[in-house]
Parts: structure tokens; C-alpha cells; sequence
């Protein structure tokens, strides 16, 4: 077997509170091809957020979503359909699910998206 295409030697060590200027992703397919953050195949994001934000009524038609509660809790409407998520909890979200979410206290997550895809976000409020 061939081993030499196994060393690709794309990895590196980052600070995920140190992307304030992509509103918190720091992996994904936006970032300037000579940024080792640049991928196609994920975006991740670590945020912040204050209890009563408002993440805005919107779909996915060809990424995934997931959310990992590190503190805090939120409540995410999904076609309809409440679900609250707390730290230490994870909500997996398909594509061409309607969702909207409410911060319930001020809270710290991770979201993933796969593939990366930055137009692929159909907002459903102005």
C-alpha cells in the first residue's frame, strides 16, 4: 500500500475564541485559500450568546446542522415543534428543517455544518 498520500500534512493547533471577525467560525469553505482553516467539507462555529437572543426563523437545503450546548439553555422550534436543549445536550438538525431558536440563558455552543456550504442558509423572516 501506498502510504505517501496518507500524509497530507493539513493540521494545525487554533484558538476557537479567536474569530470574532467571522462571527465566531473558524472552520469552513469562506476563509482565503492560504488560511488552514479553509475546508469545503465542514463549517464550525463556537458562540456566545445572551439569554433572549433570537436565532431567526430559516432552512438548510444541502447542509446538516448540529448544535453542542456546552452552558446554558435554548429552545429551538423545528417545523413547528419545540424542543429545549441544556448543557451537556446536542440537537441534530436534517436538512429542510424550518427552524428558529430563542436563548432560555445566557449560553455557550458549538455549531456544525456539513458540507460547507455559506449560501446555503434560506432565511423565512426579514
Amino acid at each position: 500500500m501506498n502510504t505517501k498520500k496518507l500524509h497530507n500534512n493539513k493540521y494545525f493547533v487554533g484558538n476557537y475564541k479567536e474569530f470574532e471577525k467571522t462571527k465566531g467560525w473558524f472552520i469552513g469553505s469562506f476563509f482565503d485559500d492560504d488560511n488552514n482553516c479553509k475546508t469545503d467539507k465542514i463549517e464550525i462555529q463556537y458562540k456566545e450568546q445572551p439569554v433572549g437572543h433570537i436565532c431567526k426563523k430559516h432552512y438548510h437545503e444541502h447542509k446538516v446542522e448540529i448544535m453542542l450546548m456546552l452552558e446554558g439553555k435554548a429552545v429551538y422550534t423545528i417545523n413547528n415543534k419545540a424542543v429545549e436543549i441544556k448543557a451537556g445536550q446536542f440537537i441534530f438538525m436534517d436538512v429542510n428543517n424550518v427552524t428558529r431558536g430563542e436563548f432560555l440563558e445566557d449560553s455557550k455552543y458549538f455549531a456544525i455544518h456539513a458540507p460547507s456550504i455559506p449560501t446555503d442558509k434560506i432565511s423565512m423572516e426579514n
